[in-house]
């Protein structure tokens, strides 16, 4: 087992006391400092003694592991003020086993604090629009949920902080205003292009153009059927994108193909690649799937509901597609919506023909893989059209809907929904901050996990 000297001060021209030592670099506040005790300290009468055995001294050290447990508990801010304090925290914080470890530590504490992402959408006028659109500059925000929320009003808890703002100043067309969470990363589509950020480290890439996308949209927009998702294998994170290979009012003879886009894969422009398997009927050409433990999920297009009762799964693993159906009790004839919980758990939710109950069904991915049944979790009084599954129990104490520009509460116990953030009542800090109009929100956990071409 190796050690780490945390006496010594980083090579950046510092010099350190002699009468303490870094013992570790958070508690408190972000710095914890270790001194000598005062029996130790010179007095008037005897300096060069005392300096004399500070120098005999063994300086004092912490084991590597002891300095790995202690920075796995800190956020991302501070990590990433700390890697250029020491070269050897640099590659303890760099180390894809530290960052896996931190990955897993922030989704436990978000199991005890709730904590969400929110993107405001400016809205800008446009030449080729007659109606203002979404303009083309990313703004990420945190909402926490405090404790003692649920009981009070949201009024007490409506400040966002500001993580990260993006100027999409090259893509000229607007953005769409539906974006997906994975690990930390957040993965949204525009009109031209396909991005991947990571708010917590501010990183953000642009993926490049492949020449096989054609899902196109009106006039000059394209449509994007794609998703991001984590090959368990590999650990390698993968963008995929559908294409149509043939396209006919006839739905049997329309065939779609899709590609994969690894990051960090070091493809650079040509990093896009076509699976070898195509899926057994095309997509909804404008949506973005839904990962869960390896596997991306979709819907299919409209024309092809009718010939099979299920959704298209593919496993990034081995690229292969497949169907998985859907609960038995789910009328495929009124709109279902696609949720992941916490990455682990798939969530379809339903309304009832006469939109007052709202039925909630799972499958738990992460336990027993695709080789299981849905579970019927909840059926609640819910006098509205559909809306996100955000949280249910065990990852929740309740659960956490979003409708519409609100997050709310379903208290089980009261069979009441209670309001805990107005997205358009919130002020968001920080960079960037304006009014808004449209909001989108998520579950978000913070990580380390880079992003590269």
């Amino acid at each position: 087992m190796t050690s780490l000297d945390l006496t010594r001060p980083p090579k950046d021209g510092r010099k350190a006391g002699p009468r303490r030592w870094l013992g570790c670099v958070h508690g408190g506040a972000d710095a914890v400092l270790a001194s000598h005790d005062g029996s130790n300290l010179p007095n008037r009468g005897g300096r060069a003694e005392a300096s004399t055995q500070t120098r005999r001294r063994t300086p004092p050290e912490l084991m590597e592991d002891m300095v790995t447990e202690i920075l796995v508990r800190l956020p991302v801010k501070s990590l990433l003020r700390f890697k250029p304090a020491c070269r050897a925290w640099q590659a303890i914080i760099d180390d894809p086993v530290f960052i896996r470890a931190h990955l897993r530590r922030s989704a436990s504490r978000w199991e005890q604090s709730h904590s969400f992402i929110i993107n405001p959408h400016s809205m800008v006028r446009v030449p080729w629009d007659r109606w203002p659109v979404p303009s083309n500059r990313y703004r990420f925000h945190q909402w926490q949920l405090q404790c003692g929320t649920t009981t009070t009003s949201p009024r007490n808890n409506n400040v966002a902080t500001f993580l990260h703002a993006k100027d999409l100043s090259d893509d000229q067309q607007f953005y769409t205003t539906e974006f997906t969470h994975r690990d930390g990363l957040v993965f949204s589509t525009t009109t031209t292009s396909l991005h991947v950020f990571n708010p917590a480290t501010r990183d953000a890439i642009t993926l490049p153009t492949s020449s096989r996308s054609n899902l196109m949209g009106g006039g000059r927009f394209n449509y994007h059927c794609s998703g991001l998702g984590l090959d368990p294998r590999t650990g390698m994170y993968k963008v995929v994108q559908a294409f149509f290979r043939f396209q006919s009012m006839e739905p049997a003879e329309t065939k779609m193909g899709m590609e994969v886009f690894t990051i960090g894969g070091g493809g650079g422009g040509a990093g896009w690649r076509e699976i070898t398997s195509d899926p057994p009927y095309p997509a909804k050409r404008f949506q973005i799937g839904v990962s869960v433990c390896g596997y991306m999920f979709w819907r299919f297009s409209e024309r092809h509901t009718k010939l099979e009762r299920g959704i298209l799964h593919l496993s990034l693993e081995e690229e292969e597609f497949g169907i998985t159906g859907l609960p038995d009790e789910l009328d495929t004839d009124n709109s279902f919506l696609l949720d992941e919980l916490l990455g682990r758990d798939l969530c379809v939710s339903a309304s009832n023909t006469s939109c007052t109950m709202l039925n909630i069904w799972t499958l738990p991915v992460a336990d027993e893989s695709l080789c299981t049944l849905w579970q019927w979790r909840y059926c609640i009084e819910y006098p509205w059209s559909l809306c996100s599954v955000m949280a249910l129990p065990p990852f929740s104490d309740e659960i956490i809907l979003l409708r519409g520009n609100n997050i709310c509460r379903y208290d089980l116990a009261t069979s009441k929904l209670k309001v805990l953030c107005r997205l358009d009542r919130t002020r968001y800090q920080g960079e960037g901050a304006r009014k808004s109009e449209l909001f989108s929100a998520m579950p978000f956990i913070e990580s380390l996990v880079r992003i590269t071409y």
